[in-house]
C-alpha cells in the first residue's frame, strides 16, 4: 500500500513539479522529511508569500505547481497569493502540515490554532477550487486524484491539509481514476464550431484577442495555426501577453480599451467578427470597462462559458473548442499583407535614462530567450509597449494586481524555465515589500535580472490624481548598494547608456544583477499616464 505524503509527491512528480515551495514549521516537518526524499527539490523561500507567489509563476510555466507550508502561521500567511493565483487561473497545489488526528481528539488548545482547527480548511475553501482535510486512510487517494482534477481542469489552486500523523498512513490506492469532474458534449461542441465558421465566413474585418487562458492550457500553437490560416490580426490583453508571440507578423499588440494603444483600439472595435479567446474581461484588462464590445459580433470561449453572439454552449471545453476551430478544414482566408505588426510608442534617450527610454532599451535586450515577470503599477502598465519574442515569455498578476509578485515570481520562473534568462521589473515600492528573496536567487545559483523603477513614491497611485499626496511618498533605499550586500551584482543607473552597458553585462553575470535605475516620480509609461487620466476623472465623479 503506498504511503500518504510520498504518494502525493510521486503524483506531483510524475505532472512535471520538480519544485516545492515553502517554509518548514513543527506541524511540517515530518511532511518536509517526505519531501526531501522524493524527487521534488524543497525550496526553502524568506516568507510565506513569497512561497505563493514563486509557485504561481511557476504554475503559469510548466502547468502544475507546487508549495508546501505549516499550520496557520505559515498557511493563513500564503492566502494572499493563493488568492491571486485563483483570481488569474494559476493552478498551484497548497500542502499544508497540520496537527495531528490524534492530538486534535486529546488536545483543545494546541499551538497555531485560531478559531477550531479547521479554521484554515475553511479559509482556504474561498480561495481554491478544491479543499479538503487528509485524514481517512480510506479516502485519501479518491480526494488527491479528485484535487488535481479540478486544478487541472479549472486552472485554480487546490488545498490539501495533512495532518502530521498521516504523512506516512498507508493508504487504500484507487483501482481506477475517478471520472473527471467536466466532459465535452460532442454535438454541442460541433455546433459552436459551425457557428464560429459561419461567423467568420460573413466577417470582412475578423480579429483574433488569444489572452491568459490560451497560455495556462497550453493552446499557443493552436492559435498560431487557426491564426496564420485565417490571415486575420491577433492582439492580447497586459494579463494574456505573450499568450501569442509578439514577434508574429500578424501581432498588433495589447488591447486596454481607452487606456491602451488607439490604433490597437480601433482595431479590435471596428471588427465584426471579434474571436475572444480565453479572455478575462476585467476592468484592468479593459482600460477600466472603457472599452467598447458588441456581443453581437463576438466569440466569447472561456473555461468557463463558449458564447457565440447570444448563444450559450453547456458542457464545451475550452480546449476542445479551440483544437476542434483550428483543425477545420473550411476556415475562410484574409489577406495579411495589410497588418501593421505591434509598434512600441517608446524611443531611445540621449542622456538621462526615462521611463520610455528604459522601456526602449529593454526591448532591444529582450530575446528568444528573455523570460519577462512585472509587478503591478507601471511595471505592468508599461507592458503595453514592451515587446517579448516568444510565446509564454511574459508573466504578470494583471487582474488580481498585488504588490510583490515580481521578485518571488522571478525565482519560481527561472527553476520552472531554466534555459531562458528570467528579467523581473518591479517598482521600488513592490520591491520593499518582497526584494528579500532576491537571497534565494543568490543561494540556488539562479542569475535573473531585477530591474528597480526607482522613483520613491507608488508611481500608479500619484499618476491617478494624488500627485501632491504625502502618502504616495515611499522611503528611499540605495537598492545596488542593497544587491551587492546579498551577494549580487548592484548598479546605478541614471543614463541611457548606463542602462545599456549593465543589460550586455547582465548577460555574461555569474550571479544576479539588479539595475537600480533612478527615475523622476512623474515620468511614467504612456499607458499609465492615460490610466491615471481615466482613474482621476473616476475619482472627481
Amino acid at each position: 500500500m503506498p504511503q500518504l505524503a510520498p504518494h502525493i509527491f510521486e503524483m506531483l512528480y510524475a505532472r512535471g513539479v520538480e519544485h516545492a515551495f515553502g517554509i518548514p514549521g513543527d506541524f511540517a516537518l515530518t511532511l518536509y522529511d517526505a519531501l526531501a526524499d522524493s524527487p521534488i527539490q524543497p525550496v526553502v523561500m524568506t516568507h510565506e508569500p513569497c512561497a505563493g507567489f514563486a509557485a504561481d509563476a511557476y504554475s503559469r510555466i510548466r502547468g502544475l505547481g507546487l508549495a508546501v507550508v505549516t499550520y496557520s502561521v505559515g498557511g493563513l500567511n500564503m492566502v494572499n497569493a493563493v488568492a491571486g493565483a485563483y483570481a488569474e487561473k494559476s493552478p498551484m497545489v497548497v500542502i499544508s502540515g497540520a496537527p495531528g488526528v490524534r492530538e486534535r481528539q486529546e488536545h483543545d488548545l494546541l499551538h497555531h490554532k485560531v478559531k477550531t482547527f479547521e479554521t484554515q480548511k475553511r479559509i482556504y475553501e474561498e480561495v481554491t477550487v478544491y479543499a479538503t482535510i487528509l485524514d481517512n486512510p480510506l479516502t485519501a487517494d479518491l480526494e488527491i486524484h479528485r484535487a488535481l482534477d479540478y486544478a487541472l481542469t479549472f486552472k485554480r489552486p487546490v488545498y490539501l491539509e495533512i495532518p502530521r500523523d498521516m504523512v506516512y498512513a498507508d493508504i487504500q490506492e484507487l483501482e481506477h481514476p475517478p471520472p473527471p469532474v467536466k466532459r465535452t458534449d460532442r454535438g454541442a461542441l460541433l455546433e459552436a464550431v459551425a457557428e464560429t465558421v459561419e461567423m467568420l465566413r460573413e466577417a470582412t474585418r475578423p480579429v483574433i484577442l488569444a489572452d491568459v487562458e490560451v497560455h495556462r492550457f497550453g493552446l499557443q500553437e493552436e492559435v498560431i495555426e487557426l491564426a496564420t490560416r485565417l490571415g486575420v490580426p491577433v492582439c492580447s490583453t497586459m494579463l494574456g501577453k505573450s499568450a501569442f508571440p509578439e514577434g508574429h507578423p500578424q501581432y498588433v499588440g495589447i488591447y486596454n480599451g481607452e487606456a491602451g494603444d488607439p490604433r490597437v483600439r480601433d482595431i479590435v472595435e471596428q471588427s465584426d467578427c471579434l474571436l475572444m479567446l480565453g479572455v478575462f474581461m476585467t476592468d484592468i484588462n479593459l482600460g477600466l470597462f472603457t472599452a467598447h464590445l458588441d456581443p453581437s459580433r463576438t466569440v466569447y470561449a472561456t473555461s468557463e462559458r463558449i458564447v457565440i453572439r447570444h448563444h450559450e454552449y453547456t458542457n464545451v471545453l475550452f480546449e476542445h473548442f479551440i483544437r476542434e476551430l483550428a483543425a477545420r478544414n473550411d476556415l475562410p482566408r484574409f489577406d495579411p499583407s495589410t497588418i501593421e505588426p505591434m509598434r512600441p510608442r517608446v524611443g531611445p534617450d540621449e542622456g538621462r535614462i526615462t521611463m520610455s527610454g528604459l522601456l526602449y532599451e529593454l526591448n532591444q535586450f529582450i530575446d528568444e530567450n528573455t523570460l519577462l515577470v512585472t509587478d503591478v503599477g507601471d511595471a505592468l502598465f508599461a507592458s503595453d509597449d514592451i515587446q517579448t519574442r516568444e510565446g509564454t515569455s511574459f508573466l504578470c498578476p494583471a487582474y488580481y494586481t498585488s504588490m510583490g509578485f515580481g521578485v518571488p515570481g522571478v525565482v519560481g520562473a527561472q527553476l520552472a524555465d531554466p534555459r531562458r534568462r528570467a528579467v523581473a521589473l518591479v517598482g521600488d515600492g513592490a520591491f520593499q515589500m518582497t526584494g528579500m528573496e532576491i537571497v534565494t536567487a543568490r543561494k540556488l545559483g539562479l542569475k535573473p535580472v531585477v530591474i528597480v523603477i526607482h522613483n520613491g513614491v507608488y508611481g500608479s497611485l500619484r499618476a491617478m490624481g494624488h500627485e501632491n499626496a504625502e502618502f504616495v511618498n515611499i522611503a528611499d533605499i540605495d537598492y545596488a548598494q542593497f544587491a551587492c550586500a546579498l551577494g549580487g551584482c548592484g548598479v546605478v543607473v541614471e543614463t541611457a547608456q548606463q542602462m545599456r552597458h549593465a543589460l550586455q553585462a547582465s548577460r555574461h553575470a555569474d550571479r544576479f544583477t539588479l539595475l537600480d535605475v533612478r527615475i523622476a516620480p512623474d515620468d511614467v509609461s504612456p499607458a499609465l499616464r492615460r490610466l491615471g487620466e481615466l482613474f482621476a476623472g473616476r475619482l472627481r465623479g
